[in-house]
C-alpha cells in the first residue's frame, strides 16, 4: 500500500504545481507599467547633418518585480510574468515652439539593453511628421519580446536621431515607455 501511495503522492504534486500556474496565469490577466520618465535636454542644433546621429546612451534603473507588485496590489511579482512588450513611447518636448518642436526632427531608433541581456534590440524605429508638434506617441504594431532584458536592474538605451530642420534653443524632452506585462 505504501508503494502506491508514492506515487499518487507525487502525480498530486505535480498536478497541483501545474494547476497552480494556470491559475495564476486566469487571474494575472497583465498590467500596463510605466517605465520611469527618461528627460534629456537636446542641444541647439545649427547644422543638418544627413546621417543618422547618436545621443550619448541613457542609463536607467529599474526593478520588475517592484512595478509588477506596485500594480497589482502586491499580489504578483516578477515570477508570474511570462511576457513584457511595449505597448507605447510618447515624446514630449517641454519648451516647444513654431521653430522649434518635433517636426525638427526627421526619425528616431531606439535600441535596448540591460545588465541581464547586453545583446543591442531594436525596440523602436520612428518617423516624425513633418508638421508642428510639441507631443507624439508611438504605438508599436509589433513590439520585440523585452522579458530577458528586463530581468536585470540597469536598462541602457542607444538612441540615434536624424534631424529634418535646425532648432535654435535647447529643447527639454521627456520620454515615457509604457510596457505591456502579461
Amino acid at each position: 500500500m505504501k508503494k502506491l501511495l508514492v506515487p499518487v503522492f507525487i502525480v498530486m504534486i505535480v498536478a497541483g504545481c501545474y494547476s497552480c500556474k494556470k491559475i495564476v496565469k486566469k487571474i494575472f490577466q497583465g498590467v500596463d507599467a510605466d517605465v520611469p520618465v527618461v528627460s534629456v535636454t537636446l542641444p541647439t542644433i545649427p547644422v543638418v547633418i544627413p546621417n543618422e546621429v547618436p545621443f550619448p546612451p541613457i542609463v536607467q534603473r529599474f526593478n520588475l518585480d517592484s512595478s509588477v507588485k506596485a500594480n497589482t496590489g502586491g499580489a504578483f511579482g516578477a515570477d508570474d510574468v511570462s511576457s513584457i512588450k511595449i505597448k507605447q513611447i510618447a515624446f514630449d518636448l517641454s519648451n516647444a515652439d513654431s521653430l522649434n518642436n518635433i517636426s525638427n526632427f526627421e526619425s528616431v531608433r531606439v535600441m535596448f539593453l540591460s545588465n541581464a541581456n547586453t545583446n543591442p534590440l531594436t525596440v523602436a524605429s520612428i518617423t516624425f511628421p513633418d508638421t508642428y508638434a510639441s507631443t507624439y506617441t508611438y504605438t508599436p504594431d509589433n513590439s520585440p519580446e523585452l522579458k530577458p532584458y528586463l530581468d536585470g536592474s540597469e536598462l541602457i538605451y542607444n538612441v540615434y536621431g536624424k534631424i529634418r530642420k535646425i532648432t535654435t534653443k535647447p529643447l527639454g524632452l521627456n520620454i515615457k515607455v509604457t510596457l505591456r506585462v502579461q
